[in-house]
């Protein structure tokens, strides 16, 4: 008997519809529990919200009652209550903390089926002017503490056999050197560790089906953004010289925080099930020097040697 291609193609296609499930599934996150770190302020509070909209209940941990009691009535206002978001004061680098945070979540939702680390420290400061202990604060925090996230989240999802999804929150900066003059080589490192981390966890969260992934994104506008200093141990001098140098940016526009809370959110469907140990680049083209307006040669300031 002859083999039939055309009515084994058949067969699989009417398969690969028996098998796609509902569209609007693919980008919901109904019924599922999230932790997001650094949730009551900028990218993490943005992504949060979407989580939120998206159908997913949603503890928010950081380090500030101060802030975690502000921000939830913001979200009940939006019409988010205690019965779909709690705020967990949580300081990333200390394991009881991290091990109170996973129990608090599991108590009020009974899950643990998303993560996303969007906590994070930095300030400036040239690496020839940079303390060795901010260095070491800024990788402690931004390393150390998405460590300790994976390793006490991805446990409780491996023993209740929840195939869940982590996100880790990075940045281009881990390989586009910037402000222009630079002065972020201690957040740029933390960054790339977080990088590497998200690949090695990949890697070893595979077989009990949690999916890791980070998303990149480049200059945002949060209070955080906006905040931020140079090293508060520089003289005033130096301080102000950097001040100086970071008013020359390199980039014709600064993308919304929601650009990048919308792509983590996504990271958080099944719309990613198909994807791991990926860094998702959310920058508006940054990385690769896409920009709305090219500036003419002849708007560069001359050489004031010449």
């Amino acid at each position: 008997m002859d083999f039939d291609m055309n009515a084994a193609n058949i067969a699989m296609l009417e398969n690969y519809v028996k098998a796609a499930r509902p569209m609007e599934e693919m980008f919901s996150a109904k019924g599922k529990t999230a932790i997001v770190t650094g949730g009551t302020s900028g990218l993490g509070f943005n992504i949060a919200l979407r989580l939120l909209q998206g159908g997913a209940n949603v503890v928010l941990a950081g380090s500030s009652d101060a802030k975690g009691a502000y921000t939830l009535p913001i979200l009940e206002k939006a019409g988010y209550g205690p019965d779909r978001v709690i705020f967990c004061r949580t300081n990333v680098l200390q394991e009881e903390d991290m091990k109170a945070l996973v129990n608090t979540a599991d108590e009020k939702f009974g899950s643990i089926d998303i993560f996303i680390n969007s906590a994070a420290v930095w300030n400036y400061a040239h690496i020839y002017d940079l303390p060795v202990e901010e260095f070491r604060r800024v990788m402690d925090t931004n390393v150390s503490g998405a460590f300790l996230g994976i390793k006490h989240i991805s446990r409780y999802m491996i023993d209740h056999r929840i195939k869940g999804k982590i996100t880790l929150i990075s940045s281009n900066c881990a390989w586009l050197p910037y402000p222009v003059f630079g002065g972020y080589a201690h957040y740029a490192a933390s960054k790339g560790g977080v990088n590497s981390l998200a690949i090695e966890a990949a890697k070893e969260l595979k077989r009990f089906d949690i999916m890791v992934n980070v998303v990149a994104p480049g200059g945002m506008v949060t209070a955080g953004a906006s905040s931020n200093m140079c090293v508060k141990e520089l003289p005033e001098e130096k301080q102000e010289e950097f001040y100086d140098e970071l008013m020359v940016w390199q980039t014709d526009e600064v993308p919304p925080v929601d650009t990048v809370a919308i792509v983590a959110y996504a990271m958080s469907t099944p719309m990613s099930d198909g994807m791991t140990g990926e860094i998702v680049v959310a920058d508006s083209g940054m990385s690769h020097n896409i920009v709305k307006r090219q500036v003419a040669i002849e708007e560069y300031p001359e050489n004031p040697e010449e």
